[in-house]
C-alpha cells in the first residue's frame, strides 16, 4: 500500500468524520464507555470541516481515502484543559501546546504502524509550530492505547470523570 500523508481539506470531512466514527465505536468499546458518551460519535460534518479549516488536520491517504487521521491545534492557554491542581502545574509550562484529539486509524491497519507514523508527524509539525509540547486525552482504563502513548513520552498526568468515564490527561513536553 502506497500511503500519502497530507492535510485535509474541509471538503473532504464527510470522509474524515466516517474513519472517525468508526475508530471511536472501537475505541469506546476497548475503554468500556457506555455508547453515547463520547462527544465525537455525535459530530456533524460540518464541526469536522470547522475543525479541519481552523486546526491542522494529517491524514495517510490510500488514493481518495483516509486511512489514519489526527487533528492538532495549537493552543496558547492550555490551563484551559486543567481539572486538578496537579493538571494546573503540569500544563503551567507548556504554553503554547499542541492539542491531539480525533486520533483514528481504520481498524484492518491498526497495530501496523501507522499510528506511530502519524503521531511522529503531529509531533514534527508542533515543533515546527513552537509549540512547548503535546497534551491530549484518552481513556486511562484503557491499558493498551495508555501504553502507546507512554511509548511515546507522553505521561499520565492525572484523570477526571466529568463525562461518564476515567478520561486522562497525557502530557508530552518538549
Amino acid at each position: 500500500m502506497d500511503l500519502e500523508l497530507r492535510t485535509a481539506l474541509p471538503e473532504e470531512a464527510y470522509k474524515i468524520a466516517l474513519l472517525i466514527r468508526g475508530a471511536m465505536l472501537s475505541y469506546g468499546k476497548d475503554s468500556h464507555i457506555p455508547y453515547g458518551m463520547l462527544e465525537s460519535l455525535t459530530e456533524s460534518v460540518e464541526s469536522v470541516a470547522d475543525r479541519i479549516s481552523r486546526g491542522h488536520c494529517l491524514c495517510f491517504w490510500d488514493g481518495p481515502e483516509p486511512v489514519a487521521t489526527v487533528t492538532l491545534t495549537v493552543v496558547s492557554n492550555p490551563l484551559k484543559y486543567s481539572f486538578s491542581e496537579k493538571t494546573a502545574d503540569a500544563l503551567s509550562g507548556i504554553a503554547p501546546a499542541g492539542y491531539i484529539s480525533r486520533f483514528a486509524v481504520r481498524s484492518d491497519l491498526r497495530v501496523s504502524g501507522l499510528g506511530v507514523k502519524l503521531l511522529d508527524a503531529a509531533e514534527d509539525l508542533a515543533k515546527d509550530l513552537g509549540v512547548m509540547g503535546l497534551i491530549l486525552h484518552s481513556s486511562s482504563d484503557n491499558r493498551s492505547l495508555s501504553a502507546f502513548y507512554s511509548n511515546r513520552g507522553f505521561v499520565l498526568t492525572d484523570s477526571e470523570k466529568s463525562r461518564g468515564y476515567n478520561r486522562g490527561l497525557f502530557i508530552k513536553r518538549f
